[in-house]
């Protein structure tokens, strides 16, 4: 994926528009404009820091494409505030916290089956 692609997709994933990114990381909507339009094939490290503080998106991945989009899998622009928290908390967890939340969620199939309830209840 080029710089382009992922600029485009950072614009489409949080709905905004290149004026706004432009905004937020203190260049031209042209600077951005060019990127999107391929006519800037790489950015500076410094910009792709502000990407990261304002949006969440890696740094090391809007530089390269390389390793995971989001800084944290809680700063995904799909999931629901509760969520978000929830994947944050998970996020700090040492190995025996996960291994007990992992039997947590795995005591929640015997109550929805005891209930007869459905996984979207």
């Amino acid at each position: 994926m080029e710089l382009k692609d992922r600029i485009q997709l950072i614009l489409d994933e949080r709905h905004i528009k290149q004026k706004d990114l432009a905004s937020a990381i203190k260049v031209t909507e042209g600077y951005v404009s060019n990127m999107v339009k391929g006519k800037r094939c790489n950015i500076s490290e410094a910009l792709a820091l502000l990407i990261e503080q304002a949006y969440g998106y890696s740094a090391r991945w809007v530089l390269t494409g390389e390793g995971d989009c989001y800084v944290s899998k809680s700063d995904a622009p799909d999931l629901s505030p509760t969520q978000k928290r929830l994947i944050a908390e998970i996020e700090k967890m040492s190995e025996p916290e996960l291994d007990a939340v992992e039997v947590f969620i795995g005591s929640l199939d015997g109550y929805k089956r005891a209930f007869g309830l459905s996984d979207r209840e």
